[in-house]
This record gives C-alpha cells, sequence and structure tokens, in this order.
C-alpha cells in the first residue's frame, strides 16, 4: 500500500495542470501548521514527481494524504480531492498495533509509523530521547550530533523518523517507542488512547 499512496499522490498531482499546481504549491507554501514547506524547497519542485517527494518527506507517507487533500479543497480541485480519498481510503484506516515485543506479524502497521505526525508535532523535548537512543546505539554520534543541531523540536523529530528510525526497522522503532514511554509517557498514553 506505501508505493500505492505515493503512486496515487503523483497521479493526483499530474492531473491538477499547470495552472492548479502553482496554486496548489503557494497554498501548500502558506501553510501555517507544523510541518511547514519553506520557500526553497517550493521553488526545487519541478514536477508532480518532485511534488510527491515533497509531501511524503515532509509529512510521512501517513500524512501526505491528509495535507494533500486539505490543500486540494483549498484549491477548489474538489473532483480530485474525491478521487485521492477514494483511492486512499483503505490507506488511511487506522490499524490496531500490538506492543513492542508481542510477536504480532510484522505486516501490522507499528505505533511510531501511525502516529509520526503527531509525534513529530507534539514532541517537544528530543534530547532525552536522543540520549537514550545514542546510548542503545539506535543512533550513531554524528546522526546525533546531526539531529541535535537541527533549530525545532518538529525539525528534531522529522530528522530522526525519516533517517536514524527508518534505518534501523522494526526494532529500532520498538526502542524508539520505549524511549517514549519514558520520556513522555502522558504523550504516548493519549496516542495509545486513539487507537
Amino acid at each position: 500500500m506505501a508505493q500505492n499512496i505515493k503512486e496515487h499522490l503523483e497521479n493526483t498531482f499530474e492531473d491538477l495542470g499547470e495552472d492548479k499546481l502553482k496554486r496548489f504549491k503557494i497554498k501548500l507554501r502558506d501553510r501555517t501548521e507544523e510541518p511547514r514547506v519553506r520557500q526553497a524547497t517550493i521553488d526545487k519542485i519541478k514536477d508532480a514527481l518532485d511534488l510527491a517527494d515533497v509531501m511524503v518527506n515532509t509529512f510521512t507517507l501517513k500524512g501526505a494524504v491528509p495535507v494533500t487533500l486539505e490543500v486540494l479543497k483549498a484549491i477548489g480541485s474538489n473532483k480530485l480531492e474525491e478521487e485521492l480519498r477514494e483511492n486512499t481510503r483503505d490507506g488511511l484506516t487506522p490499524v490496531v498495533v500490538p506492543q513492542p515485543g508481542s510477536g504480532a506479524p510484522s505486516t501490522v502497521e507499528h505505533f511510531i509509523d501511525r502516529n509520526s505526525t503527531d509525534l513529530i508535532n507534539r514532541v517537544h523535548n528530543v534530547a532525552p530521547i536522543l540520549d537514550e537512543l545514542r546510548q542503545m546505539k539506535v543512533i550513531s554520534d554524528e546522526d546525533y550530533s546531526n539531529i541535535s543541531n537541527e533549530k525545532t523540536p518538529q525539525t528534531k523529530m522529522r530528522e530522526l523518523l525519516n533517517g536514524p528510525i527508518k534505518s534501523a526497522g522494526t526494532k529500532g522503532k520498538d526502542l524508539l517507542y520505549e524511549a517514549l514511554k519514558k520520556s513522555n509517557a502522558y504523550l504516548i498514553v493519549d496516542l495509545e488512547a486513539k487507537k
């Protein structure tokens, strides 16, 4: 399903046409919610494929569709909005995630993947998480330094999730989950209650 969502985004952006694609990029740039897309990033978008990459890299695969739907609605592309919603409906359905180490099948979506947008937006003190992950050898000293040097907590979490955690796979996500439970217990409780 992951690849299909990105393909649906690419097809949607191709169907926009030049004028509406330009309007889409302007509305995307003007969004006030985090994470935001900077003008420099918008300027580098040459076509529908580039825009799909920016959406997935900025908002994660799961978060890219709701943001795309929001912007399509804002620019009045209701038909494309409806088509994208229909085509990606299965990918937007929440999946119950087992506790790490429960031995559940690997096809079930991980807590970290399902909540990546909330984690990016709601984790404000990233340092203790980075300390824990470095101690457990999930991230290298170089990763630790690069992520720590980012200016905002949202950027730090986005870099962490899209870089070392993505590379570390399920085991890395499990260890990040444990680190989050230690430093952000109430956030984890809140997110788990949304299942």
